[in-house]
């Protein structure tokens, strides 16, 4: 009915092991802990903490390209159905973003390069674009005819919740270039997570504009040297993921809001959430297609919160809630 775990000393060894001290040697000097048990603690936090912006910037990615398929389906394209056509061999993509084509709609034979047959989709070849490819497709200029992109409407239709509704403002480049920042922030935060990097290991925080000739970026704040910054950094950046998905769809926004994840999210960037993981204390679990009583419940409700320690509720092997058993 309830699992509580606290991590042994043996088991603590052989997780340092695992994990190597030189990984863990960045936690224990960020976060000054006492010894190799709270290390673990703020690791396992920041792994916890990943997976949620991870799942929330898949999310974003998913419908971030959705929009971008959309808007340019609707204006570019002969092969495939509503809303879905094949726009990108209509429109003049730099060659960086024509090889990612090229690598999904072709393959190699030898030094050949040969069209797959049958030929994928419109919708089998968004799906396997990077993130990194919308924000460089804000390059596009022309489409193939030489005829200029008119970014202004289409950035309208790609963002429907942004307070900026009119074409002209997204004919310039630099409202463009503001949201390019935007979009390359996202990206570098998902691939940061992706790449097992610390999330908390953050640099300086950028201006939002794209270094051109003669408008560098500036520097807004440095980089985190606490981990009380690094907790205001890590919420600026997840508010700034969750704004950009309410620019590409108010609705999907909405929903995430009320969500598991999001309200997950929430309670891990708060300082009393890395209080209980520097305990050494992983959650606790109550599996409800066990529970046989409320008795039960309230006695593994009282342990959690007079140890302070995180509950996840299940029902078998599902997840169900969560809750924050911490008090203040």
């Amino acid at each position: 009915m309830l699992r509580q775990f606290k991590i042994n000393m043996a088991g603590s060894q052989a997780r340092v092991q695992a994990l190597s001290h030189a990984r863990l040697s960045n936690y224990r000097s960020f976060f000054d802990t006492v010894d190799d048990s709270q290390a673990l603690g703020f690791h396992q936090w920041n792994d916890d903490l990943s997976a949620v912006f991870f799942r929330t910037i898949s999310l974003l990615e998913i419908t971030l390209r959705n929009q971008f398929h959309r808007a340019l389906s609707s204006r570019y394209g002969i092969i495939g159905r509503h809303g879905s056509k094949d726009w990108y061999a209509h429109v003049a993509l730099n060659s960086h973003s024509r090889s990612k084509i090229t690598d999904i709609t072709h393959y190699r034979r030898g030094k050949q390069i040969l069209p797959r047959v049958p030929a994928p989709s419109p919708d089998d070849v968004v799906s396997k674009l990077t993130f990194g490819f919308w924000s460089h497709l804000l390059e596009l200029q022309t489409d193939v005819h030489q005829e200029p992109v008119n970014w202004g409407s289409i950035l309208v239709d790609v963002l429907p919740g942004h307070r900026q509704q009119q074409a002209t403002y997204w004919a310039k480049s630099k409202h463009r270039d503001a949201l390019f920042a935007r979009l390359d922030l996202c990206n570098k935060l998902r691939n940061r997570i992706a790449h097992h990097e610390p999330i908390w290991k953050l640099g300086p925080l950028m201006s939002e504009n794209r270094p051109r000739h003669g408008v560098p970026q500036l520097v807004q704040a440095p980089a985190p040297s606490t981990p009380t910054e690094a907790l205001l950094r890590l919420r600026l950046l997840y508010d700034r993921v969750i704004e950009l998905l309410t620019w590409l769809s108010p609705d999907i926004a909405a929903q995430h809001s009320v969500s598991e994840m999001h309200l997950r999210c929430l309670y891990l960037l708060q300082n009393k959430a890395m209080n209980a993981y520097q305990q050494a204390l992983s959650p606790a679990e109550i599996d409800l297609a066990n529970l046989y009583s409320l008795r039960t419940l309230r006695k593994t409700l009282r342990y959690a919160t007079r140890h302070q320690q995180p509950l996840l509720i299940k029902d078998g092997h599902r997840l169900i809630g969560h809750l924050n058993c911490a008090v203040d």
